[in-house]
């Protein structure tokens, strides 16, 4: 496609506002970018600037700067495509903030397109320093904010072709960019000014993939708070909201759900480990001991060199550890199941005796603190008799399911 003919595309799709066909025509991938970069190599910009007033303002710039844009990233000099597609995406927002919402699908590929030229800007000056860059993901990250701004402020279109459509969608890439520089604490001003604005449609009006985006960092700013009540709620609604077949979402949502649905004594199925590998993985060395009751078969597995350093990187080290809890208790019930009459009154040895088995070596007074913090805790039902060193328990449901413990989440 010769650059005339490609603004003459641009300028068409303006004219009948053709959303769908303008976002191609300025799409970093596909067949449109390769057709136009395989006539025009070696145009520069001095070679283009002619073109620039020959359609209506600032597409002629828009345009010229998407070329650009493409020569760079054929050359790898990423740091410079991201640049133009800024300059692009600055172009754009001042044509944005005059129309409706048929410009929406234009901005979500320009802003997808700009956050993905900033990851590979941060790598390119990460190899050519070897030190962590984040400088164009913050970039990024306050452009794609200033897109959702654009979107929100839309007070003068129609409700069903209002600019607001868009707000989620940025929101999205926003949190996105926030969690991948690491500066989630900026979150919070983002959906501040979502639940101010009261004139916003309501989210189950929007696209399920926007939903479904906005519900899990919900989730996970809940869980980065240690809000796993809320966390939980959340990641579960971004959960079957997402499309059966987006295995990588299904799996990314999942790596925070189920330790937390872990905590509330609801193990996964067979079925559920099979569909998700890396998960199965990650997890079964803990969800088998639970099984089980091996507090040495857990143990090994939280300290294992590998998972501790998967564990931590995901943030998800104190929750595992905090689920050994679940794993006391299983073994002391399959302690007092062992027993041959089942009795109420179990010694405090009986449980020492199970810890030093499950490889424990601890001594009888720890043994009754471990016991006294599980009945404070809800895992057992009873009390302990220092003086007499026996454990009393409840007559019926002297181990409660756990999924019926109440706080479960708490500390």
């Amino acid at each position: 496609m010769l650059f005339h003919q490609y603004v003459m595309a641009i300028a068409n799709a303006v004219r009948d506002e053709d959303g769908q066909r303008l976002a191609a025509l300025v799409r970093i991938s596909g067949q449109e970018a390769v057709n136009l970069l395989r006539d025009l190599r070696d145009s520069r910009r001095t070679s283009l600037a002619r073109f620039s007033s020959s359609i209506v303002d600032p597409w002629g710039e828009i345009a010229i700067a998407h070329v650009q844009v493409l020569v760079n990233i054929e050359d790898k000099n990423f740091v410079e495509s991201y640049r133009e597609q800024a300059a692009l995406l600055n172009l754009f927002l001042r044509f944005f903030v005059t129309k409706s919402g048929w410009t929406l699908p234009v901005l979500y590929t320009v802003l997808r397109d700009l956050r993905e030229l900033s990851d590979k800007s941060d790598q390119m000056e990460k190899s050519q320093t070897g030190k962590a860059v984040t400088k164009w993901r913050e970039d990024a990250a306050r452009i794609c904010n200033k897109a959702f701004s654009s979107c929100v402020t839309d007070r003068s279109s129609a409700p069903e072709d209002s600019r607001k459509w868009g707000i989620y969608y940025t929101v999205g890439l926003v949190l996105k960019s926030y969690f991948k520089v690491q500066r989630t604490s900026l979150s919070r001003n983002v959906i501040r000014a979502l639940k101010a604005n009261n004139d916003i449609p309501p989210l189950t009006e929007y696209p399920r993939a926007h939903q479904v985006t906005y519900k899990y960092y919900l989730g996970m700013l809940s869980f980065l708070n240690e809000d796993y009540e809320q966390a939980e709620q959340e990641l579960t609604q971004a959960f079957y909201l997402c499309h059966c077949q987006a295995q990588s979402n299904l799996e990314r949502i999942l790596t925070y759900l189920l330790p937390l649905r872990l905590l509330r004594g609801h193990l996964p199925s067979d079925e559920l480990s099979f569909r998700f590998p890396a998960l199965k993985a990650l997890c079964d060395p803990f969800i088998n001991a639970i099984r089980k009751g091996d507090l040495k078969q857990f143990d090994d597995a939280l300290n294992e060199t590998a998972t501790q350093k998967r564990l931590l990187d995901l943030g998800l080290y104190l929750v595992f550890e905090k689920a050994r809890e679940i794993c006391i208790r299983c073994l002391f019930r399959r302690m007092w199941i062992s027993g041959t009459s089942k009795g109420t009154r179990i010694p405090i040895a009986m449980f020492h005796a199970s810890l030093r088995v499950s490889g424990q070596d601890i001594p009888v007074e720890e043994a009754e603190c471990i016991v006294a913090n599980m009945i404070f805790k809800g895992f057992m039902r009873g009390y302990v008799s220092h003086e007499k060193q026996m454990v009393v328990l409840a007559q019926t449901n002297s181990f409660p399911k756990l999924s019926t413990r109440a706080n479960p989440f708490a500390y």
